[in-house]
């Protein structure tokens, strides 16, 4: 599904019992976010999203009312490159207990965007950078060390010219 799908949905009837009920609660819930970004139906899904299934509470609230078992972990279908942001707005919208639970279960795949040989690569690459910085340095160091013994042999040459000739 995306975040623009299932969202044009804004009244429903409810017999007075199933609306008291929890499923019922969070069907109205739903509808609410519907009619409230009617006009948005991206931030309609998106808000949805982040208040039910960002939210271990709620998201097992919800699969409890629907009656299946949900042994895999929310953010083990979530691509690992979006998880950073993901993860963000777990901690915006529901803090840092919840942060918590969501990095548990989305420990792998945070690991798994994490390209070790691109990172060995970006890393020698930078110690090369410094080392040609540092040997560019080294030059000018024995530049002006040979200019100060060159004067040294020059002043040298030069007093010895002097005694010779006084």
């Amino acid at each position: 599904a995306t975040l623009r799908s299932n969202h044009t949905l804004k009244n429903i009837f409810l017999s007075k019992l199933d609306a008291e009920e929890e499923c019922g609660a969070h069907i109205g819930h739903a509808l609410a976010i519907n009619t409230k970004y009617k006009d948005d139906l991206e931030t309609a899904g998106r808000e949805k999203v982040i208040q039910t299934q960002l939210n271990s509470v709620e998201r097992a609230k919800l699969v409890a009312l629907q009656g299946v078992d949900c042994p895999f972990s929310l953010y083990s279908e979530i691509d690992p490159l979006y998880l950073p942001e993901v993860l963000e707005l777990v901690h915006e919208y529901h803090g840092m207990s919840e942060l918590y639970v969501a990095l548990k279960s989305s420990t792998p795949g945070l690991i798994s965007i994490v390209n070790r040989k691109e990172y060995i690569l970006q890393q020698r690459a930078y110690h090369a950078a410094l080392v040609a910085e540092h040997a560019g340095i080294v030059e000018d160091l024995d530049a002006e060390l040979a200019a100060i013994e060159e004067g040294s042999q020059v002043a040298v040459s030069g007093s010895n010219k002097r005694r010779r000739t006084a």
